[in-house]
């Protein structure tokens, strides 16, 4: 039998977890503009409501994790397409957690999200600016990852992480992972101070001695993970020296990797903040992905499909990969390379090849002689609309339905619509204002400022 999550799952139950008491929250930062992402975070989804395997949000991942680990105090801040994210997962109850949002018009960065998440109308505001309208966060210990972010780091590792930023009386402790050498112009490195060697993933741990931010020629490939610790008295101090997220300012301070950490560790010369405040890092070795790119989010899907990430997938489990309710699929006429992902209601012909790594979100056709590998195929979303309201979950199918036309082939490619009438390689697939399929490559992105 196959088993429903996202809408169906079922309740959690309460937090009990390492970390459950009244001393924890949980903000989740989810207010990028996704601008790397685009078209599909203007057209779609934020990009942390992406979904992985067909069907699960990245951001259920957080949600579920720190339940999982007793965090059942949380909020997220919104930006794009916010309103996705609040019809999903409503005021969390359903899984667990007391969740409420944050509502920002425009990113106020991540120094900015946080304190705005954990302070609500007590958080500093500026000219211009509505004071955020939500309650303040509980917990003197607050846990803070990235919504795009998809990772193995689960409940026992945060559980073994919270021991040890207490034993040693951190304000701040980071999470860290081992990128590639030559990525590290991609990500903000950092450099540990004589670290400890630990048993078990979380392998060093100790003080942070640099922060290098993007730089080619750190002396270190360990990268800030986005999963924090902070301590609520620490976000206090920064909170009265929070600026707006505007990188023209002549001394800005929204950011944790460009302000925050420099700050913490006397490297930034306009502001200079108390010496006792411990800025902690820890290395995790186990499986851990940004979702920065479109072909990021390709290969998370097919890591998914590998299980080398822990994603329950709401589909039947089979010996090729999954299958949701209700599909046509006639497995004997197919040319299936597993692993690949059939969805509820699907219909599937014979004669295509599919895989490996199709992920056919639900509600797709396949015709004869298409071949569909290393892409996603997602299910109908709702679509906004200029005047803000949106069209119903089935209307996009019904103006254009999602079929693969006989004899297309679709390779390395996010497919939002169709109908697919044409090979699609390397490229991203959309329904346009006017309603025209658009086909764009990949790694095409809209321009302007990201955040």
């Amino acid at each position: 039998m196959s088993s429903e999550c996202g809408e169906s799952f079922e309740r959690c139950g309460q937090a009990t977890g390492p970390a459950a008491g009244p001393e924890w929250g949980g903000a989740i930062l989810a207010a990028g503009l996704g601008k790397r992402m685009e078209p599909l975070t203007v057209r779609y989804l934020p990009k942390p409501m992406f979904p992985l395997g067909g069907k699960v949000p990245l951001l259920e991942t957080w949600v579920r994790k720190l339940v999982a680990a007793g965090i059942s105090d949380l909020s997220m801040n919104l930006c794009v397409l916010k309103d996705t994210i609040r019809q999903y997962f409503h005021d969390g109850a359903r899984f667990g957690a007391t969740l409420r949002y944050l509502e920002e018009d425009q990113p106020s960065g991540t120094l900015g999200g946080v304190c705005k998440q954990v302070f609500g109308r007590q958080a500093r505001t500026f000219p211009g600016e509505l004071p955020p309208q939500q309650t303040p966060l509980s917990g003197s210990t607050i846990v803070v990852p990235s919504g795009d972010i998809v990772t193995n780091f689960d409940a026992d590792q945060l559980a073994e992480l919270v021991a040890w930023h207490r034993r040693q009386g951190a304000a701040m402790t980071i999470v860290l992972t081992p990128i590639a050498w030559e990525r590290r112009q991609d990500y903000g490195t950092v450099v540990l101070q004589d670290p400890e060697k630990r048993p078990g993933l979380l392998s060093l741990a100790g003080p942070i001695a640099d922060f290098r931010e993007k730089d080619p020629n750190s002396p270190s490939n360990l990268n800030n993970a986005s999963i924090y610790l902070i301590e609520s008295r620490l976000l206090a101090e920064l909170d009265p020296f929070r600026t707006p997220a505007d990188p023209e300012l002549a001394e800005p301070f929204y950011d944790f990797g460009k302000h925050v950490f420099p700050a913490l560790l006397g490297q930034l010369d306009y502001l200079r903040l108390a010496k006792d405040n411990r800025l902690m890092g820890v290395q995790y070795d186990g499986a851990w992905y940004d979702v920065g790119q479109k072909r990021d989010y390709l290969r998370v899907n097919e890591a998914v499909l590998d299980e080398r990430l822990r994603v329950p997938l709401p589909f039947e489990k089979t010996d090729w990969g999954y299958r949701g309710r209700d599909s046509q699929v006639a497995l004997s006429q197919l040319d299936l390379k597993p692993p690949v992902v059939i969805g509820n209601h699907c219909r599937i012909e014979a004669g295509v090849q599919l895989g490996p790594y199709a992920v056919i979100g639900n509600g797709w056709t396949v015709e004869a002689g298409a071949a569909i590998s290393h892409a996603v195929l997602w299910e109908p979303y709702p679509v906004p609309q200029p005047a803000g309201s949106e069209l119903p979950r089935q209307e996009p199918s019904r103006q254009n339905p999602q079929q693969v036309a006989a004899g297309v082939t679709i390779q390395e490619s996010i497919v939002a619509a169709g109908p697919v009438q044409q090979d699609v390689r390397e490229s991203t697939v959309h329904i346009n204002e006017a309603g025209q399929l658009v086909v764009l490559p990949i790694d095409w992105t809209g321009g302007g400022p990201r955040a």
